[in-house]
């Protein structure tokens, strides 16, 4: 779409709005568990681990609805983009008639 300059590559909007979508369904995914300490070879090491785990779930909740409605505005921007571009050519269409 272009207009007096101004032009939004809808494809390439289109495009982030997928990558951000995909995202969302990762990070809504199921947790990650934290290896055991046998992993780590370390007891201390393990426990460390599991507590930034623990505290970085609050962290994890708020990215995933930051994400979530990163995607739904994406999803209106380019629904109003190609409306839009849809009724221009309708328009264009008429006075061509």
């Amino acid at each position: 779409m272009v207009s007096d300059g101004f032009e939004v590559d809808l494809d390439a909007l289109d495009a982030a709005r997928e990558q951000v979508g995909r995202l969302v369904e990762e990070l809504n995914g199921p947790p990650r568990d934290v290896p055991s300490a046998e992993t780590f070879g370390h007891d201390r090491l393990a426990e460390a681990v599991t507590e930034f785990a623990d505290r970085e779930k609050p962290g994890i909740a708020t990215l995933t609805d930051e994400t979530m409605a990163l995607h739904r505005g994406l999803t209106e921007v380019v629904r109003a983009y190609r409306d839009e571009d849809e009724d221009g050519a309708g328009r264009f269409e008429d006075i061509a008639r």
